[in-house]
């Protein structure tokens, strides 16, 4: 009785599916901002929330496959997003051999090296160009590898009238050891991938990061070169934050070529929690004139 009883247990045991790892987060962010310029637009007020699910599954053998969909969930109105609410809906694989992903992402570009730049609220410093988040994208990362580790990314922007090859591609190498990351990419975008940016000149972007922690300071510089048909301009962006305790201060500076701009940032961020966090800001652009202040508060959870 003991034994068929055992065994009945153990035969549950061995026919029940793998279960998965199941995780939600999210982020709700307020900002109101306020631009001084030739013509006042007073103060405006920006929402950016959001939801993430991730989920992976142990598949034996060293290999884990992952999928995570993110969801923008603002009271933005649908024609000023790229795409829809999803922001993310990717499934991959990884294992020793590196990382495999499929689905819907962020370019190299945008969400690995632009993001170095990247301030709280509406005051984010980000200038270059780039083929931002698209649908059917495949991406590979390899393992580290003495600190050492490279990206190659292909995406469909489902564009008509293209070949049969990818609308963008993107590579991205990067070494980190210690308290430096050097890091460098190059994304090349069809004509008809960079005219669902705004552009319609097939682009080819090339950019240089620098990250450097010393302490409670740290500082990130930030090269874009555009080649888009005729124009040929090089984009410089530089950051130093530092951390006093709960604050950091953090100082910025771009110089965009091709718009003969300069833009100085100054922001101030205090830290409540490792979760919640209130911020104010300025930043100062000399082509259009404009000072623009503003203020918010993060939560993520």
């Amino acid at each position: 009785m003991k034994k068929t009883i055992i065994a009945a247990a153990i035969a549950t045991v061995i026919a029940a599916p793998a279960m998965a790892d199941v995780s939600v987060s999210g982020v709700v962010e307020q900002t109101f901002t306020d631009t001084d310029s030739v013509t006042d637009t007073g103060l405006a007020s920006g929402t950016d929330s959001g939801l993430t699910f991730k989920a992976s599954e142990d598949l034996g053998n060293g290999l884990t496959a992952f999928a995570q969909i993110s969801l923008d969930t603002d009271n933005q109105d649908s024609a000023t997003r790229i795409g829809n609410s999803e922001k993310d809906s990717k499934v991959g694989i990884k294992g020793g051999f590196g990382t495999v992903v499929v689905g819907r992402m962020e370019d190299f570009t945008e969400g690995v090296m632009a993001a170095t730049m990247t301030l709280n609220g509406t005051g984010a410093i980000e200038l270059g160009g780039n083929a931002t988040r698209n649908n059917g994208a495949v991406a590979y990362v390899s393992p580290t590898v003495n600190g050492f580790h490279a990206g190659v990314a292909g995406y469909t922007a489902a564009i008509t009238g293209e070949d049969d090859n990818f609308d963008a591609t993107d590579i991205i190498v990067a070494y980190s050891n210690g308290p430096l990351t050097v890091m460098a990419s190059q994304e090349s975008m069809s004509a008809a991938t960079a005219a669902a940016i705004g552009t319609g000149i097939a682009e080819e972007t090339t950019s240089f990061a620098v990250k450097y922690g010393m302490g409670d300071l740290s500082a990130a510089a930030l090269f874009v070169n555009r080649d888009a048909g005729a124009t040929d301009s090089d984009d410089v962006m530089l950051r130093v934050d530092y951390k006093m305790g709960n604050n950091k201060i953090t100082l910025a500076h771009a110089d965009d070529e091709s718009a003969d701009n300069k833009i100085v940032g100054l922001e101030l961020t205090h830290s409540m929690s490792k979760r919640t966090s209130a911020y104010v800001g300025m930043t100062d652009a000399d082509a259009a004139n404009t000072d623009t202040t503003y203020f918010g508060m993060i939560h993520k959870f």
